[in-house]
């Protein structure tokens, strides 16, 4: 994920520790999306040997996929969430630093995901295109690509929505404000943090901004990478409603 952190107090990244103490509030549940995941791969005839998690940020998915594929590879543009992930996966896990828009690691994987609504954070439908395509060379024969894609127009409220998460430690309190609105193609999401240690209070504000992409756009992004695309509507088991585009590549 690519945020743009404010300019005041510690970064977006400085709270990667964090991350996933909010999301686990949101009952967020890693090992269901990934038994989720690999099955739907399974079901389009991929073997379940090696995976690339592309913007695996502090690697919760990888922890759970690593319990069923023997190669599991992570690759993220934040150290400071490859870090975090470095702290939980096995020493067997490759965490590689590399922007999901333009990295090759020179070999192919039976299973590529990209979660998260990861994809989002592109400018424009040609840095689609060109995110989609360095993604989708690391797809082998016979392999699948997954892709838990942003929210669709069509899904986006004309007034935006505003919620407010808090999560509790032993190491202290956090609390999350959001606030999103249109904005052409993109929807902007602001968030304000408060983190509260026996060290003392930690704020910070940061603005995202998510590209919006139809889901004909998205399966033609797909099919431009020359892979074979579809479109899952409902997928029960991940969290976010928002579908899954899927590529296969042919064996």
């Amino acid at each position: 994920m690519t945020p743009t952190s404010g300019e005041e107090g510690p970064s977006y990244h400085d709270l990667a520790g964090w991350y996933d103490v909010i999301y686990d509030a949101r009952g967020k549940d890693y090992d269901t999306e990934a038994d989720t995941l690999l099955a739907v791969a399974s079901e389009y005839g991929a073997p379940l040997r090696s995976l690339l998690d592309v913007a695996c940020g502090t690697g919760r998915h990888l922890a759970a996929f690593d319990r069923h594929i023997d190669e599991v590879v992570g690759l993220d543009q934040s150290p400071e969430m490859l870090a975090v992930a470095a702290g939980r996966v096995g020493p067997d896990v490759a965490l590689v630093e590399g922007d999901q828009r333009d990295f090759d690691l020179g070999r192919r994987f039976d299973v590529v995901t990209c979660l998260f609504s990861s994809i989002g954070y592109v400018d424009d439908a040609n840095e689609l295109d060109v995110a989609i395509a360095s993604i989708a060379r690391h797809v082998a024969p016979g392999g699948v690509l997954l892709i838990e894609p942003f929210l669709t127009p069509d899904l986006v409220e004309a007034g935006g929505r505003r919620d407010v998460l808090t999560a509790e430690t032993a190491e202290g309190v956090i609390a999350r404000v959001g606030s999103s609105r249109p904005d052409g193609d993109a929807l902007v999401v602001d968030f304000a943090w408060a983190v509260a240690t026996p060290a003392g209070v930690s704020t910070t504000e940061e603005r995202h901004r998510l590209a919006l992409f139809t889901r004909e756009r998205y399966l033609l992004a797909v099919e431009r990478a020359g892979l074979e695309a579809s479109w899952r509507e409902e997928v029960p088991g991940l969290i976010a409603s928002r579908g899954l585009l899927i590529g296969r590549r042919k064996p």
